[in-house]
């Protein structure tokens, strides 16, 4: 084999393995149940106001109660109570293992199980419940984590 046919071969494993990693790139930008159970519970033990955005409207009908200012003021309160600031509060989530079922074409059931990182008593689990289909992308609704007071 050639030096010519050489870099031939090399520039086509190249521009190869150069396509397939864009397609990867745009399918895992695609959303699904799951992604968004695990952005929405990376925000929520982030204490990210963002959170909102990914609650379907259910959870956010009544206008004149803020569920997730209420649930980040109630977070401030305890930690205050504790004798902390509230930002010993947040927490990073790793080893997220999702589990997922479609309960129909818009609505699935995502359990999520992960690790709960802070500086004091790092291993906790974490479920997520019910994400369903609204506006051509997928929210959080149910009784996620105790974000709602019961």
């Amino acid at each position: 084999m050639g030096s010519g046919n050489k870099f031939v071969v090399l520039a086509t494993v190249i521009i190869v393995a150069f396509v397939l990693q864009i397609v990867l790139i745009g399918a895992d930008r695609h959303e699904t149940p799951g992604t968004t159970a695990v952005n929405f519970s990376k925000a929520y033990f982030k204490l990210d106001a963002d959170m909102d955005d990914l609650l379907c409207a259910e959870m956010k009908e009544d206008e004149a109660v803020d569920v997730v200012g209420d649930y980040l003021f109630r977070v401030a309160e305890e930690a205050r109570a504790e004798g902390f600031d509230t930002s010993w509060k947040k927490m990073v989530l790793a080893h997220i293992e999702l589990e997922t079922k479609m309960v129909d074409e818009n609505t699935a059931e995502v359990q999520i199980t992960c690790e709960r990182r802070r500086s004091i008593n790092p291993v906790f689990g974490a479920v997520a419940n019910t994400v369903v289909k609204e506006d051509d992308g997928w929210k959080v609704c149910g009784q996620p984590f105790s974000l709602i007071e019961s």
